[in-house]
């Protein structure tokens, strides 16, 4: 049975629930054992992901989570990620296998060509949530679950330069965490993510932004209910500076995105003005059509789906790659077998 050494930078629910997804798989039998380091920003997420055992023990650097791991996963806030690279750079050994969850690629992938060693490698790593908690948008720690990434997809973003043994480890990560992989190239991923994940929060910082500008806003603020809380959660969960880094750092697809929006939020300002009560009927009715088709395709997982390469969870690095040792670790061979 082989033993691979394991880092989680970043332990909100995303990243506690990648170590509660290893441990639930190492508990059902399963061919690899994950040694487990967590590092965050948050002393009090590193010790709760610790009590829920998603991590076997803190690291209070990055320098010394990443020190000797064979797979990095970077769970980190947009804000925090080149310094992340910097420093896996010099203290990640060669051979380490970086998965970034970062919601936008293109500056992961830069970075990592910047600052990465040759050896070093790294592969964008997409979670689709499972559609158990497709209305949940508690991210902290103490909301990490096993199954997170359960009935979904994850996507890949390998960069150009990737190796094709760290992307099968990649694909095949994915499978132990519950979700087959899917490849998108870094460009159509960071569009799609924009709609989906960068709007949403850029909206909800509009929203708040505009009640501050209203003159009944002390009214509006002391009986807001749950509909306001959760579009505007955002501000709650990320430090200013990780929404204006992903906002720059995406700037050419979200300008677009918001121009759509803009237009579509014209559409409708208009037929209210106007009370034209067919045009907002014909909108909110077609809506809601295309809402529930898009709820029922979500929760059944019943897209067309593309053939997949078959995952083999028994080899997942050649020791081209890694060395023979850790290629051996990686295949489940013992020593007996290798002779």
């Amino acid at each position: 049975m082989s033993k691979l050494a394991v880092a989680i930078l970043g332990l909100g629910r995303s990243g506690a629930s990648v170590g509660l997804a290893l441990r639930r798989y190492m508990k059902k039998g399963g061919k690899h054992l994950f040694d487990i380091v967590g590092y965050d920003v948050s002393s009090d997420a590193e010790k709760q992901a610790q009590k829920m055992g998603a991590i076997d023990r803190i690291e209070h650097r990055v320098s010394e989570a990443v020190a000797g791991r064979d797979i990095i996963v970077l769970a980190l806030p947009a804000d925090e990620l080149k310094a992340a690279y910097k420093t896996s750079a010099s203290a990640a050994r060669d051979g380490t296998v970086i998965l970034d969850l970062a919601t936008l690629k293109r500056p992961s992938l830069a970075w990592a060509a910047e600052l990465l060693r040759p050896d070093q490698h790294v592969i964008g790593l997409t979670p689709v949530l499972n559609p158990r908690y497709l209305f949940d948008n508690n991210v902290t720690t103490e909301n990490a679950q096993e199954d997170l990434f359960d009935q979904a997809t994850m996507l890949l973003t390998p960069a150009p330069s990737s190796a094709k043994e760290a992307v099968d480890l990649a694909f095949n990560f994915c499978a132990i965490l519950g979700s087959p992989a899917r490849f998108l190239d870094p460009l159509e991923h960071d569009a799609l993510l924009t709609f989906t994940e960068g709007l949403p929060a850029l909206l909800g910082v509009a929203l708040f932004q505009t009640l501050l500008h209203n003159p009944g806003r002390g009214d509006m603020q002391r009986f807001t209910g749950s509909a306001f809380g959760v579009l505007t959660r955002p501000l709650h969960d990320l430090h200013p500076d990780a929404l204006r880094d992903e906002w720059l750092a995406n700037r050419d697809i979200l300008s677009r995105a918001l121009e759509d929006f803009i237009r579509t939020l014209q559409t409708m300002h208009t037929l209210i003005q106007q009370g034209d009560r067919a045009g907002i009927e014909a909108l909110t009715g077609s809506a809601a059509e295309a809402y529930e088709v898009w709820v029922n395709h979500r929760f059944n997982d019943d897209w067309d789906k593309e053939k997949r390469p078959d995952i083999n969870l028994g080899q997942t690095m050649m020791g081209s790659l890694l060395g023979n040792r850790l290629s051996d670790r990686l295949f489940g061979k013992n020593d007996n077998e290798k002779q």
